[in-house]
């Protein structure tokens, strides 16, 4: 076997992937009559496979930035009045009060589930029964939807939490049904609601509606006193990872050419 003193070459081969030579120390470093630039090109290649399945290895869970009903940015409750900045009507059968904005309702009805500091109502008309005179909305349907992004290709979604409404309600994800969401229970209790997987999550932004019926002339509206949800991020295809670490690998040979023809 030929062992020949590092050249120029090998020293930056081996520098760049973390042999670090002292200056004035006689090492040895055999090609096997291997072209230096090839064995650059095997290197890229363990660079840029071990760039793709190393960071496909490390991605974790995160979490789905949803909002209860009635509150700001930070979780804080809301004014009486205020437009919710998270929550829009996409549909209303009131005329008086056309979509988009839905308001917080500062009084709810007595036999209403109670606003606290993390979650209030929320209705077209901020003034529903509570008030006097009690107001409240035309009969019909109305739909309250927020939208979260979950990214390029992302797995293992789920979200949870519990909500009332007045009259009748059911969810919706991205126009499609969720199963066992219908909610019969009216404004007085929470009632549970899960979104599995196996929903109509997508890619990119998606659109949750919580869609109401208000049976009668009168009072309605939404609360969401908790919603969670989670999802794996997706990664980008393992080839997509390779080319960008043969991309970055490419700047060694140039540099190793440009170091050569100095």
């Amino acid at each position: 076997m030929n062992t020949d003193p590092v050249s120029s070459c090998e020293q930056l081969v081996l520098s760049e992937f973390g042999f670090h030579l002292v200056k004035g120390t006689p090492v040895k470093f055999s090609l096997k009559k291997i072209r230096c630039e090839r064995a650059l090109s095997l290197g890229m290649v363990a660079l840029a496979l071990t760039l793709a399945f190393g960071f496909a290895a490390h991605v974790e869970a995160a979490t789905i930035p949803l909002f209860t009903t009635g509150v700001d940015g930070s979780g804080n409750a809301l004014a009486a009045g205020a437009v919710d900045p998270h929550y829009s009507l996409s549909a209303s059968d009131d005329a008086n009060f056309p979509i988009p904005d839905a308001h917080v309702v500062g009084n709810p009805p007595g036999t209403w589930v109670a606003n606290t500091a993390s979650a209030q109502w929320i209705a077209p008309n901020p003034l529903q029964g509570g008030d006097s005179p009690p107001t409240g909305n035309s009969a019909g349907t109305y739909i309250y939807e927020i939208k979260f992004d979950l990214g390029l290709a992302p797995t293992a979604e789920s979200i949870v939490g519990d909500w009332a409404v007045n009259t009748i309600g059911l969810i919706l994800l991205n126009g499609q049904y969720v199963n066992g969401t219908t909610n019969l229970s009216g404004p007085g209790s929470l009632t549970s609601f899960s979104i599995p997987s196996s929903a109509n999550f997508v890619a990119g932004v998606n659109t949750l509606d919580f869609v109401v019926v208000n049976a009668l002339q009168g009072a309605t509206g939404l609360y969401v006193g908790d919603i969670r949800g989670s999802f794996t991020p997706g990664i980008p295809e393992p080839s997509s990872v390779v080319l960008a670490g043969l991309g970055v690998c490419g700047l060694l040979v140039h540099r190793l050419r440009r170091s050569r023809s100095k």
